[in-house]
């Protein structure tokens, strides 16, 4: 127990001391304590984290207030207060002087214009900034609640890491933050898991359609969806959705002809196929070696493969008994079970377990 707890550790501290290498290309002044500090130091790391977490919301409030004209940038960089316009003292001589001789416009209001572009172009950088080390510390909290992962010592793609900064930095939705700092951790723990037509598909979605994803990723089952639409399908609801999915490029075959999904086997004396859902799985066999399972089915893009590793989901089982009957009705045999693949990597593990036959 005590050889695997500390075998563990180790894994999270070279995944986050590679996260923060990754993220911040070892400069440790980014206002953030670094992992490894963190450690040398023994400081409580959810403590520091929720402190510099407290920071990063009181930074976002007063860029809120200069969005809001309530705050500003001087020229030194600080932010300060702005007084309210009804309290500034005018006089209406003053103010007509001005209007009448153009003060306001002419050879200094570029130098203005300027000042005032630059000032902008600060905070949107600082608003970016903030972003990314929100992010980094959700990517860290992401690192120690997941299973031990093997790290490749492999660096992430200076090309990848740059669109997905340059993605990640705009996203303001928590919902969609969350799944930004999943894919780079990820990313960073085996590079090349993730394209950059993922990035790309991801920068597309709102939280609304997360939520269309997180459904369609319970039907998913050997790279296509069972095209239930004579079943199961049946509904308006589901039209909606798939017709969605197919404007993203993220299924095919949408309105046209069904597409016949070949399924053989993974043995060679007779068939046995494992259609793993998500937590679930059908288990087929047939004493038939040449026995072929024939489906009508939605292709999905490897991008959308890529894209549910991300989304936490659980399989339906009104579909997976709909497309149970869809198999027996082909003469095989049918079991439905539990599935976890999470320990794969350990010799024996058997990641179906069978709870009935159907």
């Amino acid at each position: 127990m005590n050889n695997k707890r500390h075998t563990t550790q180790e894994n999270t501290r070279i995944w986050l001391d590679k996260l923060w290498q990754t993220l911040f290309n070892g400069n440790y002044t980014s206002g953030l304590l670094s992992p490894g500090q963190i450690r040398r130091e023994k400081r409580n790391r959810v403590a520091v984290r929720k402190k510099e977490m407290a920071a990063i919301f009181s930074a976002e409030q007063d860029i809120n207030g200069i969005h809001q004209g309530l705050k500003a940038l001087d020229a030194q960089g600080n932010i300060i207060h702005t007084p309210a316009i009804e309290t500034v003292a005018t006089h209406s001589i003053i103010e007509n002087i001005a209007a009448d001789n153009q003060q306001d416009i002419g050879l200094e209001s570029s130098v203005h214009m300027l000042q005032a572009a630059a000032r902008d172009v600060s905070v949107r950088n600082l608003e970016k900034a903030l972003n990314l080390r929100k992010m980094a510390i959700l990517a860290e909290t992401e690192i120690h609640e997941a299973e031990p992962h093997f790290i490749s010592q492999q660096p992430v793609s200076a090309e990848w890491l740059l669109a997905w900064k340059e993605t990640a930095q705009n996203i303001l939705n928590p919902e969609l933050q969350l799944v930004y700092a999943k894919m780079l951790t990820q990313e960073v723990a085996q590079p090349g898991q993730f394209s950059l037509g993922c990035i790309t598909t991801l920068r597309q979605l709102n939280s609304n359609d997360l939520e269309m994803l997180k459904i369609m990723a319970k039907y998913i089952t050997g790279g296509v969806i069972f095209n239930a639409c004579d079943h199961y399908f049946d509904t308006e609801f589901h039209q909606r959705l798939f017709e969605l999915m197919n404007d993203l490029g993220l299924i095919a075959g949408v309105g046209l002809e069904p597409t016949i999904k070949l399924l053989k086997s993974h043995h060679d004396d007779h068939f046995e196929l494992m259609l793993p859902v998500i937590n679930k799985a059908l288990h087929v066999t047939h004493p038939s070696k040449i026995k072929a399972l024939r489906l009508p089915a939605y292709p999905v893009s490897r991008v959308c493969r890529q894209l549910l590793t991300l989304l936490k989901a659980e399989a339906d089982l009104a579909y997976l008994f709909d497309l149970a009957k869809a198999i027996k009705a082909q003469g095989f045999n049918v079991a439905l079970g539990d599935w976890d693949s999470s320990d794969a990597i350990t010799p024996g593990y058997q990641p179906f377990i069978e709870r009935m036959q159907l």
